[in-house]
């Protein structure tokens, strides 16, 4: 019974022993480099047990054959700075992990893949490879590296049985800088590795790639921010069209922080200020500002107090400062929360008939979507190839204001259709208008050319019958033996012939109601000098330019001229003496007109007594009054006569 418990006994205890080895033996192996750890063509050496750390700085830490058995355990990979140890961190320091690998992976590696924001020197088995920066003990002698988008580093493995690297690595700012920035600090650490020919084909394009990427999202954020910038513009009172300008400005400046590394080299201490501060910041602010420009661009009140959750996007950027919440936990519950409160408002739109909302809700869910990959990504819960990460970096950046845009875009399309239609039936309506509009002018110019014609007949016939009058008082002159009698009926043939002339004008004319004054009277003055045989003695001069009175002007402006000029070749000019008779008419103002008639004759005394019977200075102060004139007579060098006298207002209206 004994021998029995002794024989258990020995075999628990061989159990143990063995398996104590053998876990000791694993912890003593060596990380194992084999083709499956390949990434996209990236194998990174995230092996936490096998760095080692020492303080200080030995070139003889190079060598392979260096026993590190007393080094400290420390993983260099996205080390932060409040990880480090104050005791072991003096601003530098030399990290070594040694591990085996398969022929073929060797046979793989092409380049070496490093990234940090400190300064290194990488040994490969002893060799010195390459280096990042400057490394110095003395941290004014330091230059750190900038990872930029660079290529990675070409490198030659020699196959044996174990591989040494050894990084001899300083960064003497990071314990600094992460006193400034907190958890917006740079690692103090670095990540290192090795690729093959795929991450090669990739590094090499990297700048290229990543440029491409920034110009895309740049560019269509451009245009977009302009077009909404100048619908802002146009509709000042829309506050949504302000809010989605903000929106755009926002997402434009956080993607170029985000690749500010494309343009200028920084360090740790700058970077943090544009690739995280102002990146995370200006993107949080466009982001929380997503469902209050839905609420306002549908006009849906309820969720108006959205606008409140850019306080939210304050606090993340606080966060980094005063560490209070979980990044991870925080982004993901707010991207959840934005997403179910934009499809409840898109909901809510679609419900109230506006009409293109799924186009915005495909931007602004999309975004968040995108958005939730990319920080998933970042977090390495999930694997997007290049291509796919690229892909989800544009849509990130654009979907939102590229829905917009065709929303409001296929809005107004809606309201430009509209109006073309509308414009198309008011155009039908206006040409029925313009056709009975035509017609009815086409109608009113056939009766207004038989007015014409029955008023030039009129006139006409009306001339006709003053000459048979004016050639009845010529025979009944002619059987008159009276001189006196004769001299009056002379009179009269004559004042017949003006209104005669007149009314032949009027019926030569093409305006009826008007007529041109000057030549009026040149016929006039040759048909009264004709009459009293007077041609050659006595001259008329008619100084005026053409001008045109209504008639009702100018049958009394007629019948004066022919008193006055009788008048002139009556008595101005004695003992048949020669002479000159001045006559004009002239507009002094819009309404306001003035008829002179002169002569060079012998004139008369004030107290004259007046010549004939007088009818004829009767006559002219009627017609005068007629026309609402003022007369004024000097007969101190000759006779000269002035009237002035206004527009009839019949002739106004």
């Amino acid at each position: 019974m004994k021998i029995s418990i002794f024989k258990y006994l020995y075999f628990i205890v061989s159990v143990f022993i063995i398996f104590n080895f053998g876990t000791l033996d694993c912890y003593a192996q060596k990380p194992h480099l084999e083709d499956g750890l390949f990434r996209e063509g990236l194998l990174e050496l995230k092996f936490k047990e096998n760095w080692k750390y020492q303080p200080g700085d030995n070139l003889e830490w190079a060598r392979p054959d260096f026993d590190d058995s007393n080094w400290y355990n420390l993983n260099p990979i996205e080390l932060k700075a409040y990880q480090m140890p104050d005791s072991l961190w003096s601003g530098y320091g030399w990290w070594r992990i040694s591990f085996t690998a398969d022929p073929k992976t060797v046979k793989q590696i092409e380049r070496l893949y490093f990234y940090s924001w400190g300064a290194a020197e990488i040994y490969l088995d002893g060799e010195l490879v390459t280096t990042y920066g400057n490394f110095s003990q003395d941290s004014k002698n330091e230059k750190t590296y900038s990872p930029n988008y660079a290529g990675d580093r070409p490198l030659k493995i020699s196959p044996q049985d174990v591989h040494t690297l050894a990084v001899r690595f300083s960064n003497h700012q990071a314990k600094k800088n992460h006193q400034v920035f907190r958890f917006y600090s740079e690692d103090l650490g670095f990540n290192i590795g090795f690729s093959n020919e795929v991450r090669a084909n990739f590094s090499d394009f990297r700048y290229a790639n990543s440029f491409a990427t920034l110009s895309v999202i740049v560019v269509v954020l451009s245009i977009l921010l302009l077009l909404h910038v100048l619908l802002y513009i146009k509709f000042r009172k829309e506050e949504p069209y302000l809010v989605i300008t903000l929106i755009t400005f926002f997402f434009l400046c956080a993607a170029i922080c985000a690749h500010i590394l494309l343009f200028v080299d920084l360090d740790g201490f700058t970077n943090p200020i544009f690739s995280g501060i102002l990146n995370s910041t200006a993107f949080g602010l466009g982001y929380s500002f997503l469902p209050y420009s839905l609420s306002l661009l549908f006009r849906i009140k309820q969720f108006y107090w959205t606008k409140h959750l850019v306080s939210l996007a304050l606090l993340r950027t606080a966060n980094y400062f005063v560490n209070v919440f979980n990044f991870i936990l925080f982004d993901a519950t707010i991207i959840l929360a934005v997403i179910v409160l934009m499809v409840v408002i898109m909901r809510t739109a679609i419900r109230e008939k506006n009409k293109g909302a799924l186009y915005v809700t495909f931007g602004a869910v999309g975004t968040s979507v995108f958005l939730l990959v990319n920080r998933m990504a970042n977090a390495e819960i999930i694997s997007l190839s290049t291509t796919l990460y690229y892909l989800d970096l544009i849509l990130l950046y654009i979907s939102y204001p590229l829905g917009i845009y065709i929303y409001i875009t296929n809005q107004y399309g809606r309201l430009f259709i509209a109006m073309e239609q509308a414009v198309e039936e008011r155009t039908e309506q206006l040409k029925v208008m313009i056709n009975d509009l035509t017609q009815t002018q086409n109608a009113l110019s056939t009766k207004n050319n038989e007015n014409v014609l029955l008023l030039k007949e009129i006139h006409h016939r009306v001339k006709n019958n003053l000459e048979v009058v004016s050639g009845l008082l010529a025979l009944q002159s002619a059987k008159i033996d009276d001189p006196n009698m004769q001299e009056v009926m002379l009179s009269s043939q004559n004042r017949v012939k003006s209104m005669g002339i007149l009314h032949q004008k009027l019926y030569q004319s093409e305006h009826l109601a008007f007529i041109e004054m000057k030549n009026y009277f040149q016929n006039l003055c040759v048909n009264i000098l004709d009459s009293y045989n007077e041609t050659d003695r006595i001259k008329v001069n008619i100084e005026m330019t053409e001008l045109e009175l209504d008639v009702d002007t100018a049958v009394p402006l007629g019948l004066i001229v022919n008193e006055l000029l009788t008048n002139s070749l009556k008595y101005a000019f004695p003992k048949g003496e020669k002479g000159h008779i001045e006559l004009s008419l002239k507009n002094l103002s819009d309404d306001n007109f003035q008829l002179k008639i002169s002569d060079n004759g012998i004139g008369k005394t004030p107290d004259a007594k007046a010549l004939g019977t007088g009818f004829g200075t009767q006559l002219v102060d009627l017609l005068t009054r007629q026309i609402d004139g003022k007369l004024i007579q000097d007969v101190s060098n000759g006779t000269l006569i002035l009237i002035n006298f206004e527009r009839q207002i019949a002739s106004k209206a």
